[in-house]
């Protein structure tokens, strides 16, 4: 089977640049965030300067003019997949963070809706693999979206600045995550294909190198991705979410593959057996 992959998109139309593939596989983020992932940066240097400051990027530019940043957002996210979904193949996808997933504990009821399903209701040819196993003939697909880092802090000053209640709280979060996706893992009778839509923390293909990030220079993957690499091998492990690389990395005997960020970033995976026959990343330009 042939797999055009493309990368990150917040609201970039993407470019096909493989004319021949089977299926499309996005790993999310199909929503723009430009003005949100600003708001986002400046709430969490409020917070990581003040343990106590419970601030939300929504309350720095006000309600009124946050619910105008996600109308946009959505409907510039409904407009990709609708490309992509022109493409009349399979499109397989998970929810990356910026796909406005409902958030059952938001205080703002607002963000407690079910954006997502809107987005995606109606185009046939998208399959969201989220929490699922999905045969697709000689292969399988187990889906892991939304994740925006380690699901538990993986950093001391990060454990030193988390509250007990709120460590507990993440601790249980993660758990319930890591043994979801491990039954899907269990169940699976077929190569693995697993869509992430981050990366396996503690890797070439997740460290923060944009010196606007309050993360700067962490390695910020996922963990639930790694520990189900590390104990189940799949056959790749596909994801994006770190917009700074566009490679591959091995872990075992999975490859694991940043697909990028943007319009002009695409992944031609072939895959024979249990082997992967063909892999070229393709970078354009505008």
């Amino acid at each position: 089977m042939k797999f055009s992959i493309v990368g990150d998109l917040h609201g970039n139309k993407p470019k096909i640049y493989f004319k021949e593939f089977d299926a499309i596989i996005a790993p999310g983020d199909f929503c723009s965030s430009d003005k949100k992932r600003r708001y986002a940066f400046q709430a969490l240097r409020k917070r990581i300067q003040n343990p106590d400051s419970r601030v939300k990027w929504y309350d720095l530019p006000g309600k009124r003019e946050a619910r105008k940043i996600i109308k946009k957002s959505l409907k510039d996210g409904r407009k990709i997949l609708k490309h992509l979904n022109s493409f009349n193949v399979p499109v397989y996808i998970v929810p990356g963070n910026a796909d406005l997933i409902p958030r059952k504990e938001e205080e703002w009821v607002f963000l407690r809706q079910n954006h997502y399903n809107k987005l995606i209701e109606g185009l046939e040819n998208i399959i969201d693999v989220h929490h699922r196993l999905v045969d697709i003939g000689e292969y399988q697909i187990i889906g892991n979206g939304i994740s925006t880092g380690p699901e538990y802090p993986q950093y001391k000053e990060e454990l030193d600045r988390l509250k007990a209640k709120e460590l507990r709280k993440q601790k249980k979060e993660y758990e319930k995550v890591s043994k979801k996706v491990a039954s899907l893992f269990e169940r699976a009778s077929k190569p693995v294909i697993f869509l992430s839509h981050n990366v396996p923390f503690n890797t070439p293909i997740d460290k923060i190198t944009n010196k606007e990030s309050p993360r700067y220079g962490y390695h910020y993957g996922s963990v639930v991705a790694r520990e189900m690499i590390e104990k189940y091998q799949p056959l790749v492990c596909i994801g994006g979410h770190m917009h700074e690389h566009f490679k591959k990395c091995k872990i075992g005997k999975t490859v694991c593959i940043n697909s990028g960020f943007g319009s002009f970033v695409n992944v031609l995976m072939e895959l024979k057996g249990n082997n992967i026959t063909r892999l070229q990343f393709h970078k354009g330009s505008d």
